[in-house]
């Protein structure tokens, strides 16, 4: 299964599971046992659009794509600004 593959059977098992939808994807990789997949997900929206709530998130897939856990690992502003790391 390709990256392209993964990131779209997870798209709709995220949405379904945690009623957000993906934002934009930031890391996908291949593990032994599955996939990690690392995407901002739009937890609020506001006016100004800048001001919206993205959650950064982890998401553990199965070799198929399938869904095996999730976790919030930090929020932030649409607006803010991100430090290199």
């Amino acid at each position: 299964m390709d990256i392209q593959t993964v990131i779209q059977i997870a798209s709709k098992q995220i949405g379904t599971v945690t009623g957000l939808n993906i934002d934009r994807v930031v890391g996908c990789s291949r593990r032994e046992h599955g996939w990690i997949l690392e995407c901002e997900v739009l937890e609020r929206a506001a006016i100004p659009n800048a001001m919206d709530v993205l959650g950064l998130y982890e998401f553990e897939l199965d070799p198929k794509g399938s869904l095996e856990q999730f976790r919030r690992k930090s929020s932030r502003h649409r607006g803010d600004v991100i430090p290199e790391l």
